[in-house]
């Protein structure tokens, strides 16, 4: 038996290596098809947008040209001399205004004398702008650094003259001059969507492959290895219907055909034989327990897998995270005026009743999936889903919006539970941390893909039409979890349930855990609910930035993660001082508030979101090995499930707090101060968090991993 398992052991670790091998490989070649591609579209793209841009730039400016024209046309008719004319220098004003196109407007006499002018020197302009942008070192280098980017990509801002004709004779002439700055704000656009969207498609890709892998060949091998394995142990009481009717698929068929057969070719023996001897009987009875034979037949053996959840969860996910960098803008554009509520408020609402739906619903749902399993859980959580993105994309006013998003959040509820449960009840101790992992690994990438596609298709086709395409998404991830979730998957329903309100009651006298609580998983939460999800897209909305390229800031916050949240956890390990590290994560996440805040420009934004990232990639990893450290002994008595679930529930107090605390500041002191504030507040909770827990004596220290 003990080689039996050494056997099915050393098979498994085969096939991973194998599965790593062949991801790895396949990943590295897909990923250079899609570069390769993404380039050649761009370049495309690129020409095809300076041969139009061009074009519709030279046509705009005609017609102004003729607009004006025939306003000073109609002047030469009256006989008015054209250094006489009045008014022209207001007129040009005007409708520079009104066409961010426009640079300047000169009217020249035959001579080539100026009568008037209107607007900047493109030298000028270009020296204020740096002016403006440098504002800091830093924000100088950024600047300079894009604006020598562009100048690769960028057409030439064309000067346009159109002659003002009187009797045959030039009576003037008209000079328009296309400002530079727009067409570099047209190629900015179309540049970093262009990253982007080769960004996601990366991810997407490497999505879609790993699913492909494991779901067509690595998950098909061990569930054939299993019915080996057990055949050559003599167990052959189970089958396996195969999923795919491929070649290990058919190999699997063929095998569980045997094992059905052993057990028919049994039973007849056993019905022919009606009066056997008693040592032909015990001869059967013991090759029925032997081999694990009998008339009833072998039973159908239900074996789900990770990957099962994987691009459900992931495709549900992408279309709810669509919506995430212009949600505020959306609120703001149905908030009335007659309100009883400030609009800073209204808009803050849809998060914060998002938020505090999920945590009501939270504990229940955890319920209902071990009750009724993970795949009908998450075909039920569709429907309230796809009702909340419909009720959100018909929305009259902001308090549909605030009704669409917290019906929505009763279904994300679910289905992200369901889809938990469903891993939870396939891992084993040896692979949790990696089931988990990927778990938090698929919501983060389609964090991450659909904060940047969502802002990249508001700017194009509109925030309402971008709801229809999440209703579509999720009807999507529906009919995947139907056919790829196992049903029959095995809950653990007799399991005992804590509730909610004993778990706190047990955890309540922990003086560290209430710290980690109160200090740090809180204040990490209204930091990124308040400042990324709130303040994030209604202040760069101030600067002049638009839904694609608010999306492609928002981004780097997961990025950020993505690129360093592995490292980050092998650096805790490392160190074995998760505490420490829980509350420097704290701080540096929040110091990019407290530097940049000053700065007022979209670099600022960024290098804040880049920072505050970097800061929660480290303070992921060892929130919850923290709580279980910390709370070991109220382990053993509530259980690991009750620590963790009373610390996810609890932390999303702060989610619903971080966008009504940055309404609050935000409509007292402006954008610059509340952000400040927010970063001052948890710089301020996390060094209380560490002075405490070192007070108590234990700072979350374990013996660091030697080289």
């Amino acid at each position: 038996m003990a080689d039996d398992n050494e056997s099915m052991a050393s098979s498994e670790q085969l096939v991973d290596t194998s599965a790593q091998r062949i991801t790895r490989h396949i990943g590295i070649s897909i990923g250079l098809l899609v570069i390769i591609a993404s380039c050649i579209v761009f370049v495309l793209t690129i020409q095809a947008f300076q041969r139009d841009l061009e074009h519709d730039i030279r046509a705009a400016g005609t017609q102004i040209a003729h607009s004006l024209s025939n306003s000073v046309e109609f002047a030469a008719e009256l006989g008015i001399p054209v250094k006489d004319l009045r008014g022209v220098d207001q007129l040009f004003q005007l409708t520079i205004a009104q066409n961010a196109q426009i640079q300047a407007l000169t009217l020249l006499a035959p001579d080539g004398h100026v009568l008037a002018r209107s607007g900047i020197e493109t030298a000028a302009a270009a020296a204020a702008q740096e002016a403006n942008g440098r504002g800091d070192g830093l924000s100088g280098i950024l600047f300079t650094s894009s604006q020598n980017v562009l100048e690769i990509f960028s057409a030439k801002a064309p000067v346009l003259e159109q002659p003002i004709m009187k009797n045959g004779v030039i009576y003037a002439t008209l000079r328009v001059e296309v400002a530079k700055d727009f067409i570099n704000g047209q190629f900015r656009d179309i540049l970093f969507d262009m990253v982007v969207i080769l960004i996601v498609s990366l991810l997407v890709a490497f999505e879609l492959m790993t699913a492909f892998i494991l779901f067509h060949i690595v998950s098909p091998i061990r569930r054939l290895m299993f019915l080996v394995v057990n055949g050559a142990r003599g167990q052959f009481d189970t089958y396996i219907v195969p999923k795919n009717d491929d070649e290990i698929g058919q190999i699997t068929r063929r095998v569980s055909d045997v094992v059905i057969g052993l057990h028919r070719r049994f039973s007849t023996l056993v019905s022919s034989i009606s009066s056997a001897t008693p040592t032909l009987r015990s001869q059967l009875e013991n090759a029925s327990s032997r081999f694990s034979l009998s008339a009833e037949g072998p039973k159908r053996l239900f074996i789900g897998s990770f990957v099962d959840v994987r691009v459900p969860l992931f495709l549900f996910s992408f279309a709810d995270e669509l919506q995430k960098s212009w949600l505020p803008l959306y609120a703001q554009s149905l908030a009335g005026p007659n309100s009883f509520l400030s609009e800073e408020v209204v808009v803050g609402l849809p998060i914060s009743v998002y938020m505090g739906t999920i945590a009501v619903v939270t504990p229940f749902a955890s319920r209902w999936a071990d009750q009724y399993g993970a795949r009908l859980m998450f075909l039920i959580g569709l429907f309230p889903a796809v009702l909340g993105y419909t009720i959100c994309a018909m929305a009259p006013d902001a308090l549909f919006l605030v009704l669409g998003r917290g019906v929505t959040a009763f279904g994300y509820a679910i289905i992200t539970i369901a889809c938990q449960g469903y891993i939870a009840a396939i891992a084993t101790s040896e692979n949790r941390g990696r089931a988990m992992a990927m778990f938090v690994g698929v919501l983060m990438s389609a964090t991450m893909c659909g904060t940047a596609i969502g802002g990249v298709l508001a700017d194009r086709v509109g925030y309402r039409a971008v709801f229809w395409i999440s209703v579509g998404l999720a009807l999507a991830a529906g009919i995947l979890a139907r056919s790829m979730l196992v049903s029959e998957l095995a809950t653990d329903k007799s399991a005992p349930k804590m509730s909610l309100l004993r778990g706190l009651r047990a955890l309540g006298q922990n003086t560290r855990y209430v710290a980690m609580i109160l200090l740090a998983a809180i204040p990490s939460k209204i930091l990124l609910t308040g400042f990324l999800f709130y303040m994030v897209p209604l202040y760069l909305a101030t600067l002049g930035s638009n839904e694609a390229e608010i999306g492609r800031v928002m981004l780097l916050y997961s990025l950020t993660i993505i690129l360093f949240g592995a490292a980050s956890g092998r650096v805790v390990d490392w160190l074995g001082r998760t505490g420490f590290m829980l509350a420097l994560g704290g701080i540096m996440s929040a110091a990019g508030l407290v530097i940049f805040s000053e700065w007022q420009n979209i670099w600022s934004v960024v290098l804040m979101v880049l920072v505050m990232g970097l800061g929660h990639s480290v303070t992921k990893s060892p929130q919850i090995a923290y709580a279980l450290e910390i709370a070991e002994e109220e382990a053993i008595r509530i259980g690991r499930t009750t620590v963790l679930g009373v610390l996810r529930t609890t932390e999303r107090i702060g989610s619903v707090l971080g966008p009504m605390l940055a309404a609050f500041l935000v409509l007292q002191f402006g954008f610059q101060k509340a952000i400040l504030m927010f970063g001052i507040g948890t710089v301020v909770t996390s060094a209380f968090f560490y002075l405490i827990i070192a007070r108590e004596g234990a700072s979350g220290v374990k013996p660091a991993l030697s080289n």
